[in-house]
């Protein structure tokens, strides 16, 4: 790779002065607000085209290569029936991911690999994205390069490149509206406060993972000088743009009884303590075991004075994340939608002050050790190779994709062995979400009626048709929590008992058969209801 010098960042002169010619940005109407443009405004490098186009373009047929070696994620199919109940929100998520499950539904198609089309663009994106973080930095090729190979190989973006989650989408927004502000203080257009609260706006209808971004950015910004940048009328009607995006969901929150709040209450109950334990761990891998050494460069250049230290609200702003999200017992890789930037600075670093076989070398270990982890975060290795690599335990999102045509056809057959009277309006009741949304998928083409469930949102679409004196298959469910409810409780099969692979958490899920219902269903859903 050949080294294009970056072009250096100075901060902003209390004084104007004239704008460089031929700066590429365009000049924004006078604010009496904010400073008059400065020397710092000049252009930016070039882009990296060739760089860039090729990077992105390998990870989206990558990913498209690789998008049916497996099956549908156990969370695609709750996405799929959310879509199919467009909604203000649902219960643990906003609604614009099941939105976008809808729209990929209705332009490629539900099959396996139409469905992993939107998410593999997506990463496509994430690659673009992460040059243009570096070019606003001032990183030319070289950089530009480097950034796009992180959000190329990175186990960070990998899965959310394969299937389309919030995650995926989380990502995009944090990356681009860091992108946004970055260039905010480059240039002190406030106009960009109108594109940001956009940005913000779809991002919190999203994942409510956004307000963590926001209160980063918050904070950086009136920790530094360019806390100037929030003294603007433009900044008010970009507050006002995404509260109008995200007042739907409060609406929706208010609605259904803040059904959101009690999800993350119990969510963080569950898995708070194992959240603590793998925290920091997952911070030092997610954009590969290299990556560290990247981001930590972007942030000592943006903490020590310098050309860098205009920026120093990013570093503050990924402290200020990582510090709620780890006293919150968060997730690990809620943070992680902050690193593209960071990444970005650091690329930049390397450009300017490594030699050309350093970063070769570099750009090599980050090639390899994002291979070498690849087959954990996205399906390389075949499906029955994890009976032998135990990938799926350590990973399991993999699992999650295993043997769900399977899960039906079992339940399937239990439905055909009931006596004919029975199956007339016999009933299919889940334990979670990913079972019910399952067999709607395939019910169609096997002849089964509509599963329904108590799972987050599955519960408030009810019991649909279903009778009190009707036969009900229940799976997943314990025993004993059947038992008041029904006069006759036989479990008839187990899930998986046949040795084929399927996801880890449906094997050995019981499978009975329910008669005699003591209380009609409108008795019964309230008892049946399960956040988590």
């Amino acid at each position: 790779m050949g080294v294009t010098p970056g072009a250096g960042l100075t901060r902003l002169p209390a004084e104007p002065e004239a704008a460089v010619p031929g700066d590429t940005a365009a000049a924004p109407a006078p604010d009496r607000f904010l400073p008059a443009p400065s020397a710092a405004r000049r252009s930016l490098p070039p882009l990296a085209l060739g760089w860039v186009v090729a990077l992105s373009v390998t990870k989206v047929a990558f990913h498209l290569a690789t998008s049916a070696m497996y099956g549908l994620h156990r969370d695609e199919f709750y996405y799929l029936a959310a879509g199919q109940h467009p909604a203000l929100g649902y219960v643990d998520q906003p609604s614009v991911t099941p939105l976008l499950y809808r729209l990929s539904a209705e332009v490629f198609g539900v099959s396996t690999v139409g469905l992993h089309v939107l998410p593999a663009l997506a990463g496509g994106a994430l690659v673009v994205l992460a040059a243009l973080l570096a070019r606003e930095l001032g990183g030319g090729r070289v950089a530009q390069g480097l950034a796009g190979l992180v959000a190329l190989v990175a186990p960070l973006y990998l899965t959310p490149a394969h299937f389309l989650s919030t995650v995926t989408v989380d990502l995009l927004a944090w990356a681009l509206a860091s992108w946004l502000v970055i260039r905010l203080v480059r240039t002190g257009d406030p106009r960009l406060w109108i594109a940001l609260g956009l940005v913000v706006g779809i991002g919190l209808e999203n994942k409510h993972t956004m307000a963590l971004w926001c209160l980063g950015v918050a904070a950086g910004l009136l920790a530094t000088p360019e806390r100037r940048l929030l003294v603007s009328p433009w900044l008010s009607g970009g507050v006002a743009l995404a509260a109008a995006c995200f007042v739907p969901n409060l609406v929706w929150q208010a609605e259904h009884h803040w059904a959101s709040v009690e999800f993350i209450s119990h969510l963080r109950q569950r898995v708070g303590t194992l959240n603590l334990v793998e925290f920091l761990p997952t911070q030092l891998g997610l954009v590969t075991v290299v990556g560290p050494v990247i981001w930590i460069l972007g942030l000592r250049w943006m903490l020590r004075p310098g050309d860098g230290q205009r920026h120093r609200w990013l570093p503050l702003a990924y402290l200020a994340v990582l510090t709620v999200v780890l006293a919150s017992s968060g997730k690990g890789y809620y943070v992680g939608s902050l690193y593209l930037p960071l990444v970005a600075a650091g690329a930049v670093v390397i450009e300017r002050s490594w030699d050309r076989r350093n970063q070769r070398r570099l750009a090599i270990a980050v090639a390899a050790t994002g291979a070498a982890m690849a087959p954990l975060f996205t399906p390389i290795l075949p499906a029955s190779a994890l009976g032998v690599v135990p990938l799926a335990t350590v990973n399991p999102d993999l699992g999650a994709m295993l043997g769900w045509r399977h899960v039906v056809t079992e339940i399937a057959a239990v439905y055909r062995s009931l006596p004919a009277s029975q199956r007339a309006n016999a009933v299919i009741l889940t334990d979670y979400y990913s079972e019910a949304g399952a067999l709607n998928y395939w019910r169609g083409s096997l002849g089964l009626p509509p599963a329904i469930s108590g799972h987050n949102n599955y519960w408030w679409w009810g019991w649909g048709h279903a009778s009190q004196s009707a036969t009900t298959i229940a799976v997943g469910l314990p025993g004993a929590r059947l038992a008041p409810y029904f006069a006759r409780v036989e479990r008839v099969a187990t899930l998986g008992d046949d040795h084929i692979q399927i996801d880890p958490l449906e094997k050995g899920q019981p499978i009975w058969v329910c008669t005699g219902q003591r209380v009609p269903w409108a008795a019964l859903w309230p008892h049946l209801r399960l956040y988590e």
